[in-house]
């Protein structure tokens, strides 16, 4: 059998078309580009964790509009604390 092994490619077969600097900001253009095409809006971040403060005045706030009860936000007050 015959084998023919091509010498490696030391060098690019094309020019570079851009600089580096040039380069960079043609693909953050390109990239702009297809971030304003996206029709899905990206991901909200969830906080990690929980601010009790914040969270005791939300319940607060449902417990005076009548959406829980006193017993439901005494419960809700308890879990929120006990964490």
């Amino acid at each position: 059998m015959l084998f023919l092994y091509r010498p490696r490619e030391t060098w690019m077969p094309f020019a570079s078309p851009r600089g580096g600097t040039e380069q960079a900001a043609y693909n953050r253009r390109l990239q702009e580009q297809f971030e304003s095409t996206r029709r899905v809006s990206p991901a909200v971040p969830v906080p990690t964790e929980l601010d009790p403060y914040r969270a005791l005045k939300e319940l607060a706030a449902l417990h005076q509009s009548g959406v829980l009860t006193d017993a439901e936000f005494t419960a809700a007050k308890t879990r929120l604390l006990d964490r």
